[in-house]
């Protein structure tokens, strides 16, 4: 094994995880435009994608994943330009601060930026694998006037703080770097103040409707079903299972088909989310 997740240096796994997002990845929709957003004061900047004629006033807020301490949203362009392309809705696929150099709460505080930086009337806050876990530190963050815009999350294979259980045992390995062992290790690199806040502790304060996708042979399976349970409200909420698939599986979206039909039954879901929302005005970057 030439890559370890427990062991490699966080440049070697930012190396090998942006290989294999580039070897996975499937073509881009044609008529998504994609834009460099720069960092500004407390915004660390990212990619914007828009679709043709985009929906006004709503915006998806978007959080790769990478373990916390890998990707960007260069890694996850496939994912948010089709999301984009979807939804009809802009998205704003956000960077946030990497471990073990930026100990959290620094994801926190730059989701948190990521929200404030879009000047819409309703956002959807979205992530995968530890993006997901961002989407959450961010929502927790916000203050009540934001927090009131936010009209739904999708948490899309997330890990979650476990770091045993059943889906671990039969699925996590050190290749893979699921494995309890490399799970544990993995969270370490955030720092000590991560202990306290992971989503599985909390979820119980989370209102919003919550769409939580689960890949049924991936070894964090059990933190989104688990995730799910604790949701303070489920009113709205939906969890879905992919049959067959494994973590990370969204990143081939335009070139297999599984993954694109549940990014086309997410879109679909937040578009009801965002339409019960009622009427809203044009969105802008501040």
């Amino acid at each position: 094994m030439s890559v370890s997740w427990a062991t490699s240096s966080p440049a070697e796994l930012r190396a090998h995880h942006a290989r294999d997002a580039e070897e996975r990845a499937g073509p881009l929709p044609e008529d998504v435009s994609e834009s460099a957003v720069e960092e500004a004061g407390a915004f660390r900047g990212g990619l914007l994608f828009t679709p043709p004629d985009p929906a006004a006033g709503v915006a998806i807020v978007y959080f790769h994943g990478g373990g916390f301490v890998a990707g960007s949203p260069a890694t996850h362009r496939c994912v948010t330009a089709w999301l984009a392309k979807l939804t009809g809705m802009r998205v704003l696929s956000a960077r946030y601060r990497l471990a073990p150099e930026h100990p959290f709460p620094a994801q926190r505080g730059d989701a948190v930026a990521a929200c404030a930086a879009l000047a819409a009337d309703r956002l959807v806050l979205a992530g995968d694998s530890a993006g997901a876990c961002v989407a959450l530190w961010g929502l927790r963050g916000l203050d009540p006037e934001k927090r009131a815009q936010v009209a739904g999350l999708a948490l899309l294979y997330g890990g979650f703080g476990g770091i045993e259980g059943g889906s671990i045992a039969r699925r996590g390995t050190a290749e893979n770097g699921l494995d309890s062992e490399t799970l544990s290790i993995m969270y370490r690199r955030l720092g000590p103040a991560a202990q306290d806040a992971w989503p599985l502790d909390f979820a119980g304060e989370v209102l919003e409707p919550t769409y939580v996708l689960a890949a049924e042979l991936d070894a964090v399976f059990d933190d989104s079903a688990q995730l799910f349970q604790r949701l303070g409200s489920r009113a709205d909420s939906r969890f879905v299972v992919t049959a067959g698939q494994d973590h990370g599986f969204l990143k081939a979206a335009g070139r297999d088909p599984a993954a694109l039909r549940e990014l086309q039954a997410l879109a679909g879901w937040v578009k009801d989310r965002v339409g019960s929302a009622g009427a809203a005005s044009d969105m802008t970057l501040i």
